[in-house]
């Protein structure tokens, strides 16, 4: 559950400052699976809620999505995940804390117990919320057949999948987390250096994600840059996981690096111009006309 502060005026440090409240669907793992059904794959999610209020929101609205929730289990003896966000006014964020302990749960043991049918999937897609055991766990999964997506989420849980990065075929990071994974401080190499560092430790594909500057995306073969699309900002929340949905889901359909690349910017732009952590708008229409 996203709980966004946002600021009236300059956040001042050490003393109150009046912000307005509001409360919204979130989850990396979650919000990629949202973005993905509105752009009509077949999405399964495995994941843990609490047996609490939040919980019961967050099963509730997942339920109105064409979304396979077989495997959403309830924690008794956890609170469901939430993360705490303060807005400046100009909706960039200027600090955020998070409660991600009920993560814990999905154990390599509990991965296990799934269906086999579970790993027939032409992709899994995972974030560094999950135990580096459990990362491992799905980086077994990978095939020739099945690709395997990796969000690092912070510099500090990035190092989560330094153990499968040659399993990852497709890499979404920003460059605080891109610089934390090879080992570098953010300013001593720029985000082009530290993603053709992460291809030479194995990675297939990686998505530096720049904020206001767009996004890298490389490969071992090629290596792009390209800026946001221009356009009102109301809040960042979620930008990041629209872009990685919108990245996957076409490269998964054959689209190539630019191409994809373009429709993950347009997905990252039409979800800052909302105050959800998902845009509602999000089709595969939408984003034709955007990019076109």
């Amino acid at each position: 559950m996203d709980r966004k502060a946002s600021a009236a005026a300059a956040v001042q440090l050490a003393v109150s400052n009046p912000v307005s409240i509001s409360t919204s669907f979130g989850g990396v793992a979650r919000n990629v699976a949202e973005n993905l059904c509105r752009l009509d794959a077949s999405v399964t999610l495995v994941s843990r809620v609490g047996a609490d209020s939040d919980g019961t929101a967050i099963l509730e609205a997942l339920g109105r999505l064409p979304l396979r929730l077989d495997h959403l289990g309830i924690a008794a003896d956890r609170p469901t995940a939430f993360h705490l966000i303060v807005l400046q006014p100009d909706g960039e964020m200027l600090v955020s804390v998070a409660d991600m302990r009920i993560y814990d749960d999905l154990t390599p043991q509990r991965l296990a117990a799934l269906p086999a049918g579970v790993w027939t999937a032409e992709a899994i897609f995972a974030d560094c919320n999950l135990p580096a055991e459990s990362l491992a766990y799905l980086a077994g999964q990978r095939s020739a057949g099945r690709r395997l997506a990796v969000n690092a989420v912070s510099p500090a849980k990035a190092a989560r999948a330094d153990g499968i990065l040659p399993a990852i075929d497709h890499l979404f990071v920003n460059a605080a987390e891109a610089a934390a994974l090879i080992g570098q401080d953010e300013s001593d190499r720029g985000p082009e250096t530290a993603a053709r560092a992460l291809l030479d430790r194995g990675v297939g594909e990686v998505v530096v994600t720049l904020g206001a500057e767009g996004l890298l995306a490389a490969t071992p073969d090629a290596v792009l840059h390209l800026q946001s699309l221009p356009g009102p900002l109301c809040d960042v929340t979620g930008a990041g996981d629209a872009l990685a949905a919108a990245f996957l889901d076409a490269r998964l359909r054959g689209r190539s690096l630019d191409a994809a690349a373009r429709r993950a910017l347009a997905a990252a732009r039409l979800t800052v111009e909302c105050t959800q952590s998902v845009n509602a708008s999000l089709t595969p229409e939408t984003l034709d006309q955007m990019v076109s």
